[in-house]
């Protein structure tokens, strides 16, 4: 098995650092250095997406964790000379305006890009995350066959540009989180699925949410559905909210609703009895209100793994999700441990099925099992390293 050097490289990295991917890529980071896979992370000083370039932590090297990582000043807002003065390399010359320009918006870093350069012939490998930002568009372009793409991709319009397409079919190795990111990877770009191969993601499994304590604690009773994440557009909000109004003027508050993370919403006063608006919590107690829930809704449209289904399924809590999200529809089928929806009527139907006590838990069990078979961060590892060495064609 590979022990050959590891750089992972991405916009953002570090303890203050929000996001789903940036998460992914910390979790990953320390699984490979516990499998003494020599690693080291490459970012910008900027935080994240919220301030993609003012200077959030320090230039140079640190060591996070046990593992080194160097941070390279962070640029927005225009693409560097170099790459202006060589548009037919990169695709630029093909590509429609607003395409180019998105990546000159994005945050990214010149520096970086240059210090990528430098290395360009060594034999340190690259795996690069976020699919849409500069420093892997450009990035595992310039170390070309050394490169390794952990997108993070999901069916958005960003996904449908020609540059994400030549991205896509110019690194050697893409890392699919799930197999409903692999299908869309393949289909945006034709490349077979030895050079797609799906790695997935790992939870931390040791969880246990006491459901019972937390329900004493807030004084919860009857029926949950459990919402977590921003309540937004992005995370299909709007189409969970209306669904439930509508049901709850049919029939009365069952299930009642528990909203875990950040974001306003405005709630009627004559709802509010209905709704528990838990804000933002803690990891204990994220994932006791996890146990807490009869049901875990996820309606994201939006998305390569789902973190959140995966912590639902560990608790026992079946899912239900969005018919028109392949990621999330694939892991309820797999797993046996939620169903879906794509209308009023079937959310109804599906949630009066996920409530039953005879089917709910089951879902639950399934889940569980499911997630505990195939979310452990050694595994992870193992297949990663495993698809670095395998022969790949198409």
């Amino acid at each position: 098995m590979s022990r050959a050097p590891l750089t992972i490289v991405l916009p953002w990295y570090g303890p203050d650092t929000a996001g789903g991917a940036e998460w992914h890529a910390r979790q990953l980071v320390a699984a490979l250095h516990r499998a003494a896979v020599p690693v080291e992370v490459w970012a910008t000083t900027a935080r994240d997406a919220r301030s993609p370039v003012a200077p959030h932590y320090a230039l140079g090297w640190d060591v996070l964790d046990d593992v080194p990582v160097r941070r390279f000043a962070a640029t927005q807002g225009s693409l560097p000379a170099w790459v202006r003065r060589t548009p037919q390399r990169w695709g630029l010359d093909a590509a429609p305006p607003n395409e180019w320009q998105l990546l000159a918006a994005l945050t990214g870093s010149d520096t970086l890009l240059e210090a990528l350069a430098h290395e360009a012939h060594g034999k340190r490998r690259f795996i690069f995350f976020l699919y849409a930002y500069p420093t892997t568009f450009f990035g595992a372009q310039i170390v070309g066959a050394r490169a390794m793409l952990i997108p993070c991709l999901h069916d958005e319009p960003y996904a449908h540009y020609s540059t994400t397409r030549q991205l896509l079919e110019s690194v050697p190795l893409i890392l699919a989180n799930s197999y409903g990111e692999a299908a869309l990877i393949r289909a945006l770009s034709g490349i077979g699925p030895e050079r797609c191969p799906v790695v997935g993601e790992g939870i931390d499994l040791t969880w246990r949410g006491d459901g019972a304590a937390f329900r004493r604690r807030h004084g919860l009773d009857g029926p949950l559905l459990l919402f977590v994440g921003r309540r937004d557009y992005t995370k299909n909000f709007p189409v969970l909210w209306a669904y439930l109004e509508q049901r709850w003027r049919e029939r009365g508050p069952q299930p009642q609703l528990m909203l875990a993370g950040a974001g306003e919403w405005f709630i009627p006063p004559a709802l509010r009895p209905w709704v528990h608006d838990l804000g933002y919590i803690s990891e204990a107690d994220k994932h006791a209100a996890f146990a807490a829930a009869d049901v875990h809704c996820n309606p994201s449209l939006l998305e390569s793994f789902s973190l959140a289904l995966m912590e639902g399924w560990l608790q026992g809590t079946p899912a239900l999700v969005h018919a028109r999200c392949a990621v999330t529809v694939d892991h309820c089928q797999r797993a046996e441990g939620g169903l879906w929806f794509d209308s009023y009527a079937q959310f109804n139907e599906a949630l009066d099925q996920l409530l039953d006590p005879q089917h709910g838990p089951a879902m639950g069990a399934h889940g569980r099992a499911w997630v505990q078979a195939n979310c452990r961060w050694e595994d992870v590892v193992v297949r990663i390293l495993a698809a670095m060495e395998r022969p790949r064609s198409g």
